[in-house]
């Protein structure tokens, strides 16, 4: 029973550890973002921004940014992908601040690089979160909210409720 219960307490510190659920937040006229008050809390340890790979940005906490710096960093110099990997998600970071109104700074190359204007669609991804201009957003989401194109665009993958 102890075990059982110990697992559970760490499933849920977990799941409060993650970044999930969908905002609708501004710009101001410096570029800067209110964070959702849940992810601010999860971002104390600090947190970076880079390039996504589908036409957003990503936000993620420094541990998880570190453990994909390592990740990468294994792989070997002389393989193409890792280094192209390695351009677009480092070249393109930047280390995020948060103020005391809760705002982070995004760098306006990063704002230009996937047509961010004035609104921005926050979407929490698990361990991080994504930033969308909305247009680019709306044509995403459109993909997954048909039941049958999402039933086939996922079957592949292993979705099941057993541990191992």
């Amino acid at each position: 029973m102890g075990r059982r219960t110990n697992r559970r307490f760490a499933l849920k510190i977990e799941v409060e550890q993650m970044f999930f659920g969908q905002y609708d937040h501004s710009l101001d006229e410096k570029g800067r973002l209110t964070i959702p008050a849940r992810y601010r809390d999860l971002l104390e340890g600090g947190a970076y921004i880079t390039l996504g790979f589908d036409n957003n940005l990503m936000v993620m906490r420094s541990i998880e940014f570190d453990q994909l710096y390592h990740n990468l960093e294994a792989l070997s110099l002389t393989n193409t992908k890792a280094r192209k990997l390695s351009r677009m998600l480092f070249g393109s970071a930047a280390m995020l601040e948060i103020d005391k109104a809760g705002r982070i700074l995004i760098p306006q190359f990063l704002r230009d690089a996937i047509h961010l204007d004035s609104q921005v669609k926050v979407v929490g991804i698990g361990h991080y979160f994504e930033l969308w201009s909305p247009d680019l957003w709306n044509e995403e989401n459109k993909l997954i909210e048909d039941g049958v194109t999402r039933a086939e665009m996922f079957e592949d993958l292993n979705l099941t409720f057993k541990n191992g």
